[in-house]
């Protein structure tokens, strides 16, 4: 059921989910199922933030290659966290077919642009291999355009992420609240108060599902959360097939997809530097500019025009970690979140959903970060 502004109010419910994404999708759905009252608010429309705006991706791990995650965290650590993608994956397919929203399972291409991120991938593919993944290597370039290697997933998937999560939402009946801006929390007696534009909601738990905007609710996400710009280009049809899988390159800055009528998507997005001062006008043109010049290099054919392209920009949330955040405000045990998903949300969606479920119904708390 969606509701607009100035329409049926939900003055009082079980939990409040805040943000309409897949996301915030599976976990409304999932509470539904175990029987409780679930509504949405969300300040845009449904599937109107990272959700909408992806490139529709659902790719193993996360967006640096394996090598560099088994040094920063470890190898038993990596290998869960790229575990953990792998179901998050096989469970977004059996969403998909199980509510007949298409899946096109073509693999994806992770590709090198210079020597040093060759090296990378190869060290990769012998790691993931190693640790059981389905992973290989080629040397050279399958695409003709200028790469130097690849990684292959032959098992990564590409969805329309925002029919799925429209088909979440109806086939689970879940009240959404359009256009309704949440500005703060506050703890009421056993419960939230959750105050949103046009009404204020009261709910025994709440959940945070905002990702990059993590930190406009809450000052606990500050400096755990780093909102990061991203920029997505379509251009019109192309007269052939360019693209039979989805690729990124440059450790994962840039990624690209041709859609079934032959747009082809390219995106990028750049990590603000921990001690720059950069205005968001700055970064945006930095985001832009080099897509532009990974748009020029690698596909001269698109004819990829700053002023004369379809664009959108989008706001994503990485970790200083990497890792995602996931478990409940310290101040406000009965608010739940998940946010810091990197880029990678449509994959991590479904595990994140079940994890914090089962930490609501059982009243614990969740392994921040997943292995806190």
């Amino acid at each position: 059921m969606w509701v607009g502004q100035g329409q049926k109010r939900v003055d009082a419910c079980d939990v409040v989910v805040v943000g309409a994404g897949l996301v915030g999708a599976a976990v409304a759905a999932r509470l539904t199922q175990e029987g409780l009252d679930t509504a949405i608010l969300d300040a845009q429309c449904i599937a109107g933030g990272a959700t909408g705006q992806s490139a529709g991706m659902v790719l193993t791990g996360l967006g640096g290659h394996y090598n560099r995650a088994v040094d920063a965290y470890g190898r038993p650590k990596a290998r869960e966290v790229w575990t953990l993608t792998v179901e998050g994956r096989d469970r977004l397919i059996e969403a998909a077919e199980q509510f007949r929203v298409p899946i096109e399972r073509t693999g994806s291409l992770a590709l090198a642009v210079d020597d040093d991120e060759m090296a990378a991938l190869e060290e990769s593919t012998q790691l993931l291999r190693e640790d059981g993944f389905n992973a290989r290597f080629g040397s050279g370039d399958p695409l003709d355009r200028g790469f130097r290697a690849v990684l292959r997933y032959p098992d990564d998937v590409s969805v329309d992420a925002s029919a799925l999560t429209w088909a979440l939402l109806t086939a689970n009946d879940v009240t959404v609240h359009e256009r309704t801006e949440v500005y703060s929390l506050e703890r009421e007696q056993d419960g939230v108060r959750v105050w949103a534009q046009g009404r204020t909601v009261f709910c025994s738990a709440v959940v945070l599902a905002i990702n990059g905007y993590a930190p406009l609710l809450d000052f606990y996400f500050i400096d755990k959360v780093i909102p990061t710009r991203s920029l997505i280009f379509a251009t019109e049809p192309l007269n052939k097939l360019v693209l039979e899988q989805p690729c990124c390159a440059n450790y994962g800055y840039e990624y690209c997809r041709q859609l079934p009528d032959r747009r082809l998507l390219l995106g990028s997005w750049r990590h603000p530097h921990p001690s720059s001062q950069e205005k968001e006008a700055e970064l945006d043109d930095v985001v832009r500019d080099g897509l532009l010049g990974f748009a020029s290099r690698h596909f001269p054919d698109a004819q990829i025009k700053a002023h004369n392209t379809d664009r959108w920009s989008g706001v994503m949330g990485f970790t200083p970690d990497g890792l995602p955040l996931v478990g409940r405000l310290p101040d406000m045990p009965q608010a739940y979140f998940a946010a810091g998903l990197g880029g990678r949300g449509l994959a991590w969606a479904f595990v994140v959903a079940e994890q914090l479920v089962r930490s609501m119904m059982k009243n614990t708390n969740p392994a921040t970060g997943f292995f806190g």
